[in-house]
């Protein structure tokens, strides 16, 4: 049966100077179009692709403010990181300035803009330009007292407007230096 049998093969010495020849020719022409043709003309060694690439971010950390305008705040990566969702990028808050009760209405200027305080001063209403865009928000048109002394220029805008010539030293979330950052960056090259 088939089972029980054992085959070897069998090798045939042929001594003839035309079949060695063309045994040793045929050799020769795959050889060469290996070499000519694959490799130095279409460089197949060299095959290209383009790449198909990913990269996320992923920030962690936490950090505790104990600001007197504030109180304690718990800070997590919502609240330090901006844009939420990058644009190819992304900023790690380490500083902020407070600015209590802020919100959206009608205020005095603040003259905090060495470079536009001749705007914002004034003496009565016709020193302000109404609906003219200020810095820190719409002119108004109205002349209002900004203190006992000084008059200034109503804007509608944040209010009470942002005073940001103290800036907190040191930062108030120095620790942002300590968070750990994660950097995943996937590389695919489709054709292989």
């Amino acid at each position: 049966s088939f089972l029980f049998e054992y085959d070897t093969p069998r090798m045939v010495l042929v001594r003839n100077k035309k079949i060695g020849l063309t045994f040793r020719l045929i050799q020769l022409i795959v050889l060469a179009y290996i070499i000519g043709w694959v490799f130095l003309y279409e460089k197949g060694y060299q095959s290209q692709d383009s790449i198909v690439s990913s990269v996320s971010v992923k920030l962690k950390g936490l950090t505790l403010t104990n600001e007197s305008t504030m109180g304690p705040h718990i800070w997590d990566v919502v609240d330090y990181v901006f844009p939420p969702q990058g644009d190819n990028s992304f900023v790690v808050m380490t500083n902020f300035i407070v600015t209590p009760g802020q919100k959206q209405g009608t205020c005095p200027e603040v003259n905090a803009l060495a470079s536009f305080s001749w705007l914002s001063f004034c003496n009565s209403g016709g020193d302000c330009e109404q609906l003219s865009l200020f810095p820190t928000g719409l002119m108004t048109g109205k002349c209002v007292p900004y203190n006992s002394s000084v008059k200034t220029c109503e804007i509608f805008g944040w209010c009470p407007v942002e005073v940001d010539d103290h800036v907190p030293t040191p930062a108030l979330l120095s620790e942002a230096e300590k968070f750990t950052l994660f950097i995943k960056n996937s590389i695919t090259f489709p054709k292989f």
